[in-house]
């Protein structure tokens, strides 16, 4: 990808030997760019791995929240014992 339209304008700017090295620099920046950018299958894999993840913290964050009912009912028990056990006392 040159900046000119053909290397014939950039050969007369600047030489022929200089316009050569020029775009044998551009077409090796090219190639090696070109090597860098994601393939949809890249994009489909990063894609997948992020499916699994999101469901992964699903499962965890559903068992904390069981986990969280239980020891909230425990508390609501303990608590509705400890009101009785004190009406009971000071009645």
């Amino acid at each position: 990808m040159l900046l000119f339209d053909d290397s014939k304008k950039l050969e007369k700017a600047i030489g022929e030997e200089a316009a050569a090295v020029i775009a044998h620099v551009f077409e090796q920046a090219d190639v090696k760019w070109r090597q860098e950018l994601a393939t949809k299958a890249d994009l489909m894999e990063t894609k997948m791995e992020l499916r699994s993840e999101i469901a992964a913290v699903r499962v965890e964050m559903q068992a904390m929240k069981n986990e969280l009912i239980k020891w909230m009912m425990g508390g609501f028990v303990a608590l509705g014992g400890f009101l009785l056990a004190a009406m009971a006392f000071f009645k």
